[in-house]
């Protein structure tokens, strides 16, 4: 049998009886022998998880609450792009039962803060086991969740994961970007202080087609500035976003959010993105350094792809020219890319960007190579 756990700020913790929902799988999982454990994105671990009690753990991304467990032996990640994962839940990877937080409204029962690639599982023939929040928003653009087993309810509501305060390189990095961005395009944005630093400095209306929403959407909103309503599959913030997505139809599945067709179409896309490692034609890396790994692939390719490909879009990537006392640029990479060079348009630094678009190869280390020195 393969179990499914619901992934983001929603990941189940405890029932309202004091019930763990990972050491009760957990014990399950020890004591039938045989049981497959299939994880998505985690910004914070499962309490009570023993990813040993299961014959196998397969981590979709190895997210932040994903470091303990995948230190044991049974469990690994599969290093794939975020648009991949309804095609191996349908395949190699297909859950028997899907156990996640569910809304009660009154058209039904829906999904909360995240539908991510349960909305697959479920269209996959996954069992769903459902424990209903009275404190949780429902965000869904779904209309609700059919067929499902109540395992209990709980009133813990959501993980509340603040973003990091902007540093001045991330002012100056985004103030870089944003000159390239025109007015009403569609902004795809990572988490993280780059993320809040361009939202808080957007002085033009923006559509947000992303793949998680933070906090500082809801100040965008605030100004004035967020046109029309904003696309993703994760929230990702504290309570003022919670509150604020409640009653929104703005989630929708990764086949929805992360499909590359979609994205190539509509209002041109900019999508913002990082990297860990830069090589002088652009391939990136974002998973880590050697073997010490600091996320997963996600979306990264989904939607510089998907900017690549629209018209008046662009795929950009954003970096401090040092990180840590090191450059971003290296000769080789030391881990597999997880963007091609073909799918950067532009690569910002806080000094200035340079243009890969109609650059050859030897163009493009030249390019590259003379923004860094």
């Amino acid at each position: 049998m393969t179990v499914a756990l619901g992934d983001g700020v929603g990941a189940l913790g405890c029932l309202d009886d004091g019930t763990s929902v990972g050491a009760a799988l957990s014990a399950a999982a020890r004591e039938v022998g045989s049981v497959r454990l299939v994880i998505g994105w985690l910004p914070t671990s499962i309490a009570g998880l023993d990813a040993d009690a299961f014959a196998d753990v397969v981590a979709l991304m190895p997210g932040w609450g994903l470091r303990d467990t995948l230190r044991s032996s049974s469990a690994r990640f599969v290093p794939t792009r975020l648009s991949a994962i309804p095609a191996l839940l349908t395949d190699v990877l297909r859950p028997d039962i899907l156990i996640t937080r569910l809304v009660r409204r009154p058209r039904g029962l829906q999904f909360s803060s995240e539908v991510s690639w349960q909305s697959s599982a479920i269209s996959c023939g996954a069992e769903v086991f459902g424990v209903i929040d009275a404190n949780a928003p429902a965000a869904s653009a779904h209309e609700h969740v059919d067929q499902v087993r109540l395992l209990g309810a709980t009133t813990e509501g959501l993980a509340e994961v603040p973003q990091k305060e902007p540093e001045p390189i991330h002012f100056a990095l985004a103030d870089e970007v944003l000159r390239l961005i025109p007015r009403g395009a569609r902004l795809q944005y990572g988490p993280g202080q780059l993320g809040t630093a361009l939202l808080r400095r957007a002085r033009v209306p923006l559509g947000i087609d992303t793949g998680l929403l933070t906090d500082e959407v809801v100040e965008l909103d605030r100004r004035g500035l967020l046109v029309g309503a904003p696309s993703a599959t994760y929230l990702l913030g504290t309570e003022a976003l919670y509150d604020w997505a409640d009653g929104r139809k703005i989630l929708r599945g990764i086949d929805y959010t992360h499909d590359i067709t979609r994205l190539s179409r509509g209002q041109p896309l900019i999508a913002v993105n990082t990297a860990i490692e830069i090589d002088p034609l652009g391939q990136i890396n974002v998973e880590g350094i050697g073997e010490k790994v600091v996320g997963g692939i996600g979306g990264h390719p989904d939607y510089c792809t998907g900017a690549r490909l629209s018209r008046g879009g662009l795929s950009i990537i954003a970096v401090p020219s040092v990180i840590n006392g090191r450059s971003p640029l290296v000769d080789h990479l030391s881990r597999p890319a997880s963007t091609p060079a073909y799918d950067v348009d532009m690569i910002v630094t806080e000094s200035g960007h340079v243009d890969l678009r109609g650059a050859d190869w030897a163009q493009r280390r030249g390019l590259i190579t003379k923004l860094f020195t």
